[in-house]
């Protein structure tokens, strides 16, 4: 019973850090960029950023990378 006990703990621990990460997770500053399967850009997402907000291209696929903060673009 002891075990049983210990693993539920672990479990909501884990359980709580995961919904205190995901809260953390949404107010990053950055950008997604999308990659077909040959690994060529195919669209970018970059939420937090001003007027650097947006979306272009095809994102709606799971090939993708985040960059985190704002960075200009020349």
């Amino acid at each position: 019973m002891g075990r049983i006990g210990l693993f539920a703990a672990v479990c909501a621990v884990a359980l709580a850090g995961a919904a205190s990460f995901a809260a953390v997770a949404n107010s990053w500053q950055g950008t997604w960029t999308y990659y077909n399967a040959e690994g060529a850009a195919i669209g970018k997402w970059t939420a937090g950023c001003g007027a650097a907000d947006g979306r272009w291209g095809d994102t709606t696929g799971s090939n993708k990378r985040f960059t985190q903060g704002c960075a200009s673009e020349s």
